[in-house]
């Protein structure tokens, strides 16, 4: 047995408890090939930002947790810390690793996925190719072994001494038709003799990532396709590429009795539960314990272990508040009025907790992008591992409409900022997998050198660029021919660029044409060179954008700012013009601005 990991996860409030998920599989034969491609479906679910890519899996006899674990995704062997985080909270009715059970349900996380990387992602199932066999009988031949019959065999007896169960169970029923495919020669399983030759299915069979993809619903043995089936499979399959697939009718999941109402939500809000039945005993240095009365005082119970009395008077049973507080450091008692909204009550908790370091923003930078997000309240709480901080950002609002963009809500939560929008009397939104439409692309502009640069922003605007073009002014009474670089913008506006090949009285000569020069300092920058050439076409653009998760007053607002150039557009798509990076995750939010992405690829500047 694994070395014991009672600490490693925290006793969850919520008693939930995971219906159990059934492995669809569909096996697809193709008609010109003499093998056979096993699929098998996944769930998808929604943790701190990320879609998370799970393995539904049925715990069996003689499972333990680091053989589980260790077995399967890239997740718990690249950071097996991380993963057991990642179980932690998707699986809350899983109190405790060591004690798993035979039949218990868990979602396995395998993967981290981005918005839109598998089709069918955001209906919270994919199917995916797990290999291609010859045929199914095959690869159970590959994991069996020779045995000789003794006297007193039986097949039930065998099957469950390596497979266990008993008859009839999921189990045994897969031993057994694992058994009749190794052994297609016995025709009646009850009747085996002493010195017989038989095949064994090894039990380490299951142990295969494509053992559950062997069985249909039913638990019989896959052989062979329906004709429907076979025609769905006519056009050749990718292996690489996952087929979609419409999500599986699961009974719903039955939830427990919990609170409502405004100090439930502003409990929600600052990630605590509220307890509002029964009684609470706290314990006293001397005497008995305080006994409080929930259905009068209601609690906030909050995950660093601090407690939060709600009352609507000067006295918490009898005892003025003052009295109260100080019986325990972790325990506030704060006096609210009889219809408080969430609002108000979470003024009166925050003012308790006025005493302890806190602010009303925080601020990162990440690539080509500037984040500072502003909130009415900002909860910081240690994350479990006590390594990084895990910060709630809580904002009343007026209506849905000024919730914040989908897409930043899953960057700030990557980033350990959970965004927390009070809306009276409306539930906090599920976060799950979204839709995100076709990435339509960066687009990319040459930034290799200066001369690079010009001629692939010109091109990518559409004007005119002809470098080395021959020009000719009046230079000291006499008529000089030159080779500089000529750009036109389209609206009847040319200029020359120069790259320091012009000089002295030579410049001014040529701008007494009436022809202007745009001189480009040997040390400037793609965007400086591109804020110049954009004001001296006369165009509009924006340096340094800045733009708002919510559409909402910016005092209480994500704003993200972007290290680059906005080109208005007068038809089509705005373009933001970057050097650095805009992170993969909020590229969504830009293109649902009407923005296009474009990069200055190949600077010392990435």
């Amino acid at each position: 047995m694994a070395m014991k990991h009672a600490n490693l996860f925290r006793h969850c409030a919520s008693r939930r408890m995971l219906a159990p998920v059934m492995v669809c599989v569909l096996l697809f034969l193709t008609a010109d090939t003499y093998g056979a491609m096993l699929y098998k479906n996944y769930v998808v679910r929604y943790d701190r930002g990320w879609d998370i890519l799970c393995d539904p899996y049925q715990v069996r006899q003689g499972d333990w947790v680091l053989k589980i674990f260790r077995q399967k995704g890239e997740l718990a062997h690249n950071d097996f810390r991380e993963f057991l985080g990642i179980f932690e909270r998707l699986n809350p009715h899983v109190k405790d690793i060591d004690r798993i059970r035979p039949g218990q349900v868990v979602d396995i996380p395998l993967k981290k996925l981005a918005q839109g990387t598998l089709p069918g992602q955001a209906s919270g199932v994919v199917t995916i190719p797990v290999v291609m066999i010859s045929s199914p009988k095959e690869m159970i031949e590959k994991h069996t072994r020779t045995y000789t019959i003794q006297r007193g065999d039986t097949v039930s007896k065998l099957i469950a001494n390596r497979f266990g169960g008993r008859f009839g169970n999921v189990t045994y029923s897969q031993g057994l038709e694992l058994f009749k495919a190794a052994n297609p020669h016995i025709k009646d399983v009850n009747r085996i003799y002493a010195g017989q030759k038989i095949y064994m299915p090894d039990p380490s069979i299951r142990e295969q990532s494509w053992y559950s993809a062997l069985f249909d619903e039913a638990g019989k043995l896959v052989e062979q396709v329906t004709e429907a089936e076979e025609s769905e499979a006519a056009e050749p399959q990718s292996q690489t590429q996952p087929v979609v697939a419409s999500a599986p009718e699961v009974a719903p999941l039955p939830s427990e009795t919990t609170a409502s109402g405004p100090a439930a939500e502003a409990a929600s809000a600052i990630g605590g539960r509220l307890l509002d039945k029964g009684t609470y005993f706290f314990p006293m240095k001397q005497g008995k314990d305080f006994e409080l009365d929930l259905s009068r005082y209601p609690m906030i119970d909050l995950q660093n272990g601090s407690k939060v009395i709600l009352t609507t008077q000067d006295r918490v049973m009898n005892v003025d508040l003052p009295l109260v507080q100080s019986y325990w450091d972790n325990v506030k008692a704060v006096k609210v009025s009889e219809n408080a909204s969430s609002q108000e009550i979470l003024e009166a908790v925050f003012s308790a907790f006025s005493g302890e370091a806190s602010t009303d923003h925080l601020a990162f930078d990440d690539g080509a992008v500037s984040i500072r997000v502003s909130a009415k309240w900002i909860r910081t709480e240690p994350s479990a591992d006590g390594r990084i901080p895990r910060h709630s950002c809580i904002t009343p609002i007026m209506s849905t409409a000024e919730r914040t963009h989908e897409t930043i809500v899953r960057y700030l939560d990557q980033n350990d900022i959970l965004i927390k929008e009070i809306l009276p009397g409306a539930p906090e939104p599920v976060r799950r997998p979204i839709h995100s439409a076709a990435a339509a692309g960066v687009e990319s502009i040459d930034g290799t050198g200066q001369k690079a640069l010009i001629e692939s922003f010109a091109a990518f605007m559409g004007f005119h660029y002809s470098p080395n073009t021959s020009i000719s002014f009046p230079y000291a009474g006499i008529q000089v021919q030159a080779l500089s670089n000529l750009l036109s913008f389209g609206n009847g506006r040319e200029i020359l660029i120069d790259f320091g090949d012009l000089y002295g009285d030579a410049v001014d000569a040529i701008r007494g044409t009436g022809l202007e020069i745009l001189q480009i300092n040997v040390d400037a920058g793609p965007l400086e060179i591109i804020q110049r050439l954009m004001e001296t076409a006369g165009k509009a653009y924006t340096a340094s954008p800045v733009f708002y998760g919510a559409n909402r007053p910016a005092a209480f607002n994500t704003a993200i700012s972007v290290s680059g150039i906005l080109i208005p557009a007068d038809t089509g798509e705005n373009r933001l013009i970057t050097e650095k990076r805009i992170p993969e995750s909020i590229e969504p939010f830009f293109r649902n601005q009407g923005i296009q992405l474009v990069r200055i690829e190949g600077t010392d500047r990435q």
